[in-house]
């Protein structure tokens, strides 16, 4: 399970996969990738990784086992740290105790930890930077650096009902691509009891970044980032215009009720469209079986119809970071760690895409056969190179979103006014130092 530190996202995650995640871990096949076995003087070390959720590392713990018959002298221990992970991890770090590996929390994580000297970088005569280019192409090292890689993606979507779309006289195969297509089918969608009280919306808000992606699809951000100046943009054009447009869909169209919230409102049928990353698909699946065979899924729709520049934003999670303190084992755990970045966690890796509904980030893993049978992850894989990734964002900035928008469409502020109000709570954030890594 993970630690208490975990987003309420990442919980999420962990509730609605465990069945999942159980089948996944006792179908990872052994990989060869010729290597040798140690000499038998060798002297047998063991190195530590430690993580939370034990579904999920189960699946490391393959990759080590795996690794172990191969190589002959070094073995892995594999520890699911239950309950306080990251603090945990820093005391163990402190005392001289800590692991050789972990698996990482998120990228705010690493740049955290990063900027104290308790990571090691990726040696360039293991991966160069040619291999970081064509093996993670979409990876941003130049912000990111050489100190982690990511097992995969979750992107936004557009899900909706299908048999929603049947029954309002709409084609379940052609949803909205354009925002005015959006607002005519979710007009359509929506149905209204007798007292005029929704009673299936058209639209249900996502409520962990709610219009960021509208404001990426104008081409606008939440902050700017000249240098080391950043400076908040919620009072920008853009970002007005975004927010205009979903509190309209309130306000204006009736075609989204703030009390029905969420992907939860797709699964118990209380709406029929929402905007949301690809890790709910899970959720979709172990939590609403009986509505998940409805589910479609689509490009986010945008002003144009194409990403104009983009379809909207993602988030990246990330993988196993090498950590500093044992620098008589550095070499051992580097040997471990190009085995499980190459060949050898191919397969684990495709695991743990499955588990948590993500796109792979490995080059070898976007185009296999296995990706193109999930309809949600297959679309997925088509918006990833157009939208942008949040990640290393402090959960602060989120919560102001939602602010905004609750000032809007609850307390009848206008959007200048609920704006005002935005930038001053991004900028704080900004001033506190905790926006450094977010782009």
């Amino acid at each position: 399970m993970k630690s208490h530190n975990s987003s309420r996202r990442e919980f999420l995650k962990i509730t609605g996969l465990t069945g999942l995640g159980m089948a996944m871990a006792a179908c990872v096949p052994a990989a060869d990738t010729g290597m040798e076995g140690g000499a038998a003087d060798e002297e047998p070390v063991e190195l530590t990784l430690w993580g939370w959720w034990d579904i999920r590392m189960d699946l490391y713990r393959s990759v080590a086992d795996q690794f172990a018959e191969i190589d002959g002298t070094i073995t892995v221990d594999v520890q699911s740290i239950s309950g306080g992970y990251m603090e945990k991890l820093y005391s163990a770090l402190a005392a001289g105790t800590g692991p050789n590996m972990i698996k990482m929390r998120n990228l705010a994580t690493m740049h955290q930890m990063r900027e104290e000297n308790l990571l090691l970088e990726f040696p360039e005569e293991t991966f160069p930077p040619s291999w970081f280019e064509e093996a993670y192409p979409l990876f941003d090292i130049k912000t990111n650096g050489r100190y982690v890689l990511p097992t995969g993606t979750t992107c936004t979507l557009l899900m909706y009902n299908k048999q929603m779309f049947e029954e309002a006289g709409l084609d379940p195969d052609s949803p909205p691509k354009t925002w005015d297509d959006f607002t005519t089918a979710a007009k359509a969608l929506t149905q209204k009891d007798g007292s005029g009280a929704i009673s299936l919306a058209g639209f249900a808000v996502t409520t962990e970044w709610p219009v960021l992606n509208q404001i990426y699809q104008l081409g606008g951000n939440v902050i700017q980032n000249n240098g080391d100046e950043q400076i908040s943009l919620m009072t920008s054009p853009e970002v007005h215009e975004a927010f205009s447009y979903i509190a309209d869909l309130a306000l204006v169209h009736e075609v989204w009720d703030p009390g029905f919230p969420n992907f939860d409102s797709i699964g118990n049928g209380l709406a029929a469209m929402t905007e949301e990353q690809t890790w709910v698909i899970g959720e979709y699946t172990n939590t609403y079986p009986d509505m998940y065979p409805n589910i479609g899924y689509s490009h986010p729709p945008t002003p144009s119809g194409e990403p104009d520049p983009l379809y909207g934003y993602k988030d990246t999670v990330t993988s196993v970071s090498a950590v500093t303190g044992h620098p008589d084992n550095d070499g051992d755990t580097w040997k471990f760690m190009e085995y499980l970045y190459k060949d050898g966690g191919k397969d684990a890796y495709w695991a743990l895409c499955e588990l948590i509904s993500l796109v792979p980030e490995r080059a070898d893993l976007m185009s296999d056969p296995r990706l193109m049978e999930s309809p949600g992850l297959s679309k997925a894989s088509e918006v990833n190179p157009h939208q942008r990734n949040y990640a290393a964002v402090p959960e602060r900035a989120a919560a102001v979103q939602n602010d905004v928008l609750h000032l809007i469409v609850n307390e009848g502020q206008s959007v200048a006014e609920a704006l005002e109000y935005g930038d001053a709570e991004i900028q704080k954030v900004i001033d506190e130092g905790l926006a450094k890594y977010w782009v």
